[in-house]
């Protein structure tokens, strides 16, 4: 069987279950996302690899909507979001000041792109769920930092998570990888019955073997996950689970934009159209642009009833 490189999340545990982790490939999925945005290099790495982290987040959870993570900050980049649907669309963006990154310092991300301010993961199931939303200040140099440090805090579970992205170049496009492993907790059902000497030693030669996983190796087009989890793992009691298709779709539509419209006083449109008398939005996400001229705002406004049947 042919296993796919890229587009996909792949749950996985180790020591029977003791440790649990996803693996996060890229590639088509990232590029249809960052590509034909005009990011700066270090504005499109940041949001490859906030895709990235999304995907392995989003994947340890099971959940019937939307999936967002968005870091928030003071910085050059003030906003960098993205998020994934239960059956695997994604989609994101970056908002930032080009002058203020170009002035930035290089390396660590977070404090030098983003600044303070925050990460924060919501799932939306809808109007009958509860919302759930977890936030952790922006803090160590990348992403992957911020997101070991909120599962310390909030969760109490040891985790490790690696983020790597690559610009386009030798024929490709933009890509990106993610590796998370997590300790789960020993008195959980069907845990091992391991000493305490002998849990911590399954933990501490997982993170060993996690950190030997190059850049080069998470983003290889021609190394299938599977692959490369059992060069990483196979020692370890691995079990992998089936991949699940990640892919770049954007949810905007005209139906979404006439609702946005509405939900604005008819009176107030005319300081919102362009030189050619259409107001446009522009979706943030794909770009797309949608028109409305007088014609199509009349119908936005006043859309045509049915007519009863005699």
């Amino acid at each position: 069987m042919s296993l796919p490189a890229d587009n996909v999340i792949i749950a996985f545990q180790l020591a029977s279950g003791l440790v649990r982790g996803r693996l996060v490939r890229l590639g088509d999925a990232v590029n249809g996302v960052v590509d034909g945005h005009d990011y700066p290099p270090r504005v499109g790495a940041l949001l490859a690899e906030t895709l990235a982290l999304a995907g392995v987040l989003a994947g340890s959870l099971k959940y019937d909507g939307v999936f967002t993570l968005q870091a928030q900050g003071q910085g050059p980049v003030s906003l960098v979001v993205a998020d994934i649907t239960s059956d695997g669309a994604m989609r994101g963006y970056a908002r930032f000041d080009a002058d203020k990154v170009a002035a930035a310092a290089e390396g660590a991300p977070v404090p030098n792109l983003l600044g303070t301010g925050y990460l924060a993961f919501t799932v939306d199931q809808g109007l009958k769920v509860e919302r759930y939303q977890g936030i952790v200040d922006l803090s160590g140099d990348t992403l992957a930092d911020c997101a070991q440090a909120y599962f310390a805090q909030s969760e109490q579970l040891e985790t490790k998570v690696a983020l790597v992205s690559a610009p386009p170049g030798d024929g490709h496009g933009w890509r990106a990888a993610a590796l998370m492993i997590q300790r789960m907790p020993a008195n959980q059902s069907g845990a091992p019955i391991l000493t305490a000497d002998d849990a911590d030693d399954a933990w501490r030669t997982a993170c060993v073997l996690m950190a030997s996983a190059t850049p080069k190796e998470m983003l290889a087009v021609d190394l299938a996950g599977e692959t490369l989890l059992h060069h990483l793992f196979h020692a370890e009691n691995l079990t992998q689970w089936e991949p699940k298709a990640l892919v770049a779709r954007c949810r905007c539509s005209e139906q979404a934009v006439v609702r946005m419209l509405q939900s604005i006083p008819r009176t107030e449109i005319e300081g919102l159209k362009d030189d050619s008398g259409k107001v446009a939005i522009t979706c943030e996400f794909c770009r797309t642009t949608y028109a409305f001229g007088d014609d199509e705002l009349e119908k936005a406004y006043n859309p045509p009833t049915k007519s009863s049947k005699a």
